[in-house]
């Protein structure tokens, strides 16, 4: 498991944009929201990171599940919209994971799509394979976020809470996964032992599932999912010295 971490200045504030299950390419990727998103990230340049845990690429092949006809790109052109857009961003990307939609190449023909992206960016080092742990330092505080894409069924909230209690490997203040295409956050405490100072001592952690850029697919349809709306999620990591605090919004 890949371990990144990134010194951060020091700020009030700091936005760490989830970016997972864009799935460009998809007839129905909302152009709106993503637009909105980029307008996000222009506007808080200065305390914005990015971190892409998978299925950037909706990328149907004849043997995957899905219709060709209801992509509005082929993966080539997927992949240089991709390439084109974060172009602009690429100095904000902390870490990459892969997702099942991106691995259909690499299944077909040994061709990964988001190691070609991290490395045509110039950010291979970047690249975490399937998952990882992003670590960030500011102001005497340690935040760290695991990341993984996420597999499985999860039709309902309570299904993907299940799943990132059960996927979560490390000691990480989030566990964040995609895949579900659910808007999902919820804090718990965690206790940690300190033998030293003979003290327990409480940590408010997170599950985060940071949903999707796609409206509701004809699959989810026929298979009777829970409909819901596309949006993003942004990690909130507190600036203040000594005092560490994580809270969660959207971009909806």
């Amino acid at each position: 498991m890949k371990f990144i971490k990134k010194i951060l200045p020091v700020q009030k504030e700091w936005n760490i944009l989830c970016v997972n299950d864009w799935h460009i390419g998809s007839k129905v990727l909302n152009e709106d929201l993503l637009k909105q998103v980029l307008r996000f990230v222009d506007s808080h340049r200065d305390n914005t990171r990015i971190i892409i845990n998978g299925d950037l690429f909706h990328n149907i092949n004849k043997h995957s599940k899905g219709a060709m006809r209801e992509q509005s790109m082929t993966s080539q052109e997927q992949y240089d919209y991709a390439a084109d857009l974060f172009k602009n961003y690429v100095d904000l990307i902390d870490a990459v994971v892969v997702g099942n939609h991106d691995w259909r190449t690499e299944e077909e023909s040994d061709i990964d799509l988001l190691y070609m992206f991290c490395r045509e960016l110039g950010i291979k080092d970047k690249y975490m394979k399937y998952r990882g742990v992003m670590g960030y330092s500011l102001n005497k505080n340690f935040y760290s976020i695991e990341m993984f894409h996420g597999t499985g069924g999860g039709s309902t909230i309570a299904a993907v809470e299940n799943s990132l209690k059960k996927l979560k490997r490390t000691t990480a203040d989030i566990m964040y996964c995609g895949h579900w295409h659910k808007e999902f956050a919820k804090p718990y405490k965690e206790h940690h032992i300190d033998p030293y100072n003979k003290q327990v001592k409480q940590y408010k952690k997170w599950m985060l599932c940071g949903n999707t850029l796609v409206d509701t697919e004809s699959y989810a349809e026929k298979s009777g999912y829970t409909e819901g709306f596309p949006s993003q999620a942004v990690i909130k990591l507190s600036g203040e010295k000594r005092k560490r605090n994580i809270e969660v919004e959207w971009i909806r």
